[in-house]
């Protein structure tokens, strides 16, 4: 007959480090997503201030006075200050998200200019509307910028 030797005090030390590092495990944190830019969240506000004076501005004029010639300067202007919130975002890893909010600001930007100079007029009524999607999308990238932000935990 054979004696079978159990080596319990092995196994013992195996599951005592196996429930340690599950303890050190618990403790840390992955992070896919890059860290909070204090630079980049005032640059989020400096642009949704810019693009809101813009519509204030526009909401002065009355309606038949708005030809695009009038608001050109403000369009490059605004449009100059959204590439640098575009590149802010891009040249940091770990920031998709934050880059696609920041690429359809730009984006709808860009359309609405267009469309402008196009018609060579604003319409009041498409102008709330095209104001309330700027502010949801700014909205969208604080919120984003926030959520770097660390906590307690981390």
């Amino acid at each position: 007959m054979k004696i079978v030797k159990c080596n319990w005090h092995r196994k013992g030390y195996t599951l005592f480090f196996i429930i340690l590092i599950l303890f050190f495990i618990q403790g840390c944190s992955l992070r896919l997503i890059t860290k909070y830019d204090e630079k980049t969240e005032e640059a989020i506000f400096v642009s949704t201030r810019m693009v809101d004076q813009f519509y204030g501005n526009l909401f002065e004029t009355d309606e038949e006075k708005r030809q695009y010639a009038k608001y050109s300067e403000k369009y490059v202007e605004v449009e100059a200050q959204l590439n640098e919130l575009v590149l802010r975002n891009k040249v940091r890893v770990l920031n998709k998200d934050s880059t696609d909010i920041a690429e359809s600001i730009l984006e709808l930007w860009r359309k609405y200019k267009a469309r402008h100079k196009e018609k060579d007029t604003y319409k009041t009524g498409v102008a709330r509307l095209d104001k309330k999607r700027f502010e949801r999308i700014f909205s969208y990238a604080v919120r984003a910028e926030g959520a770097k932000k660390p906590t307690e935990n981390n």
